[in-house]
């Protein structure tokens, strides 16, 4: 059981710790960074303009996380009329939040003149933002905008 001595030198420890990281606030003094691992990088939108000249249907995305130092792959579907300009509805990327994602590549197929889609998935070249840090509602679009090209 602990002493009455012991309790109050916890005590005065507590209160000589917070007083010390609230007058460092106070100060201005850099506090260390938000660690966000695991966290999803949530309701992030990609944005690109099809340059093709049928309309396209964009299936997945990958991108390199450097952080983790392997690339992600995010799944949905997305369909784009040629000569648009196409933004995401909005994805939450796994285990990116506050990290530096780049190389994104689009994965689509081409929508044929019978109006079914092309069997062979089509992926372009990576794509590279120029602020790489993920956060939430996040929009990637390139600058100017990322385009899939013929």
């Amino acid at each position: 059981m602990k002493t009455l001595q012991d309790i109050t030198h916890s005590l005065r420890k507590s209160f000589i710790i917070g007083a010390l990281v609230l007058g460092s606030v106070a100060l201005g003094i850099p506090q260390p960074a938000t660690v966000y691992a695991g966290d999803a990088c949530k309701r992030v939108k990609i944005q690109f303009k099809n340059e093709r000249n049928t309309r396209i249907k964009v299936t997945k995305v990958d991108y390199f996380n450097t952080t983790n130092n392997k690339i992600q792959t995010e799944q949905f579907t997305l369909e784009c009329p040629s000569g648009s300009t196409c933004t995401s509805s909005g994805q939450d990327l796994r285990d990116a939040e506050g990290e530096p994602l780049t190389r994104f590549v689009f994965y689509f197929n081409d929508q044929e003149k019978d109006g079914g889609w092309s069997k062979v998935d089509i992926k372009t070249q990576p794509k590279i933002p120029a602020n790489q840090t993920c956060s939430a509602d996040r929009l990637y679009s390139g600058d100017p905008v990322w385009t899939i090209n013929p």
